[in-house]
């Protein structure tokens, strides 16, 4: 089951760890941030960017051995409101949905 709560929202930082649920990040920023190393099966993680500036990214990088779509070790949100969606579907596998 698939679950996250929409009327939690948690301001992204960088630097900081992802959490499950929706994770937004305001105006302009260039963050690193990293997706939570001990997830479970189910678990959605949400990143939306604001209205960032040209050259400003939101960089998602995996956590010990996790990896993104079975090869990825970060992903890049590089345009103004871009936002992915990801879900932990297995050991050590974080997909794109």
């Amino acid at each position: 089951v698939l679950s996250t709560d929409g009327g939690s929202v948690t301001v992204g930082a960088d630097g900081g760890t992802l959490s499950e649920g929706y994770n937004y990040f305001t105006g302009t920023v260039n963050a690193t941030v990293k997706l939570p190393a001990g997830p479970s099966v189910g678990d959605v993680v949400v990143v939306k960017a604001g209205n960032t500036a040209a050259g400003q990214n939101i960089t998602i990088e995996v956590q010990g051995s996790h990896l993104i779509d079975g090869d990825a070790t970060n992903i890049h949100l590089e345009s103004p409101f871009a936002a992915v969606s990801l879900v932990y579907v297995v050991a050590n596998d974080w997909r794109i949905v």
